[in-house]
């Protein structure tokens, strides 16, 4: 089966979908790390940073970053590249000058016309790539998770919350592949998620899936990858679903 054949089928109950939350703000910001560019034509244009040191016989895996509403969030994670690329993955942004949160259109495109021209780029694992989503990124990242969790590595969810439009803390999804992928959650103290995360800590465990959530200290609804406590958690959680298949 070819990349665009497995992508179409990402798109179940994902046309009407759509994922939001408070916007914000916009900050400028440059990577270190070279990106490679690319629009294609029923696609998301896209910046893609791999490392020289990935081949076809040794790819990087592909995280791919699902922005906030209210700014596309290059500036906080792509000056992560570099670090990414240290611990063997590549990093797949999408430069956007209006953002109003991930609807389902966005989600077909970026699945559709994205990923399988990026996953022609010598080097670049994109089968199962990691899903990285901040706000309303992280709801879009748990929405494709629900529809098609076989289709993914694992998910790092910033500020998001437990709830999807067929699920929440308390009734998660419950398939076997559901329970196989691994959950990483990062939610400020004082977010008005956090309650939520709690809850769903105790019983989407109970019912078998892989969470681990992670409440930081003193902080709200913000980007929370800024202290080194968050981003050794991070790529720890990395550097172990590199160990598996």
């Amino acid at each position: 089966m070819g990349p665009r054949v497995r992508f179409a089928a990402l798109t179940l109950a994902l046309a009407t979908a759509c994922a939001s939350a408070p916007p914000v703000p916009r900050t400028p910001g440059v990577a270190v790390m070279p990106a490679r560019t690319g629009a294609p034509a029923n696609g998301l244009p896209y910046r893609l940073f791999v490392s020289g040191k990935a081949t076809p016989a040794h790819p990087h895996r592909l995280v791919v970053w699902l922005h906030p509403t209210g700014t596309d969030g290059l500036a906080l994670v792509e000056p992560l590249a570099d670090a990414f690329a240290a611990r063997g993955y590549a990093l797949l942004t999408f430069p956007r000058e209006h953002v109003q949160g991930w609807s389902g259109a966005d989600a077909n495109r970026m699945m559709l016309g994205t990923l399988p021209e990026v996953a022609r780029v010598p080097g670049v694992d994109a089968q199962r790539p990691v899903l990285l989503g901040f706000s309303a990124g992280a709801q879009m990242a748990l929405e494709l998770w629900a529809a098609r969790p076989d289709a993914f590595r694992a998910l790092v969810l910033i500020a998001g919350a437990p709830r999807l439009s067929r699920g929440d803390e308390y009734n998660p999804p419950r398939s076997s592949a559901h329970a196989r992928m691994p959950l990483l959650s990062f939610i400020g103290e004082r977010d008005g998620s956090a309650p939520l995360w709690r809850t769903a800590l105790e019983s989407w465990r109970a019912a078998g899936l892989r969470l681990d959530s992670r409440e930081v200290p003193g902080q709200g609804h913000t980007w929370l990858l800024v202290r080194p406590d968050e981003l050794t958690v991070l790529f720890q959680f990395l550097a172990e679903l590199s160990r598996g298949p």
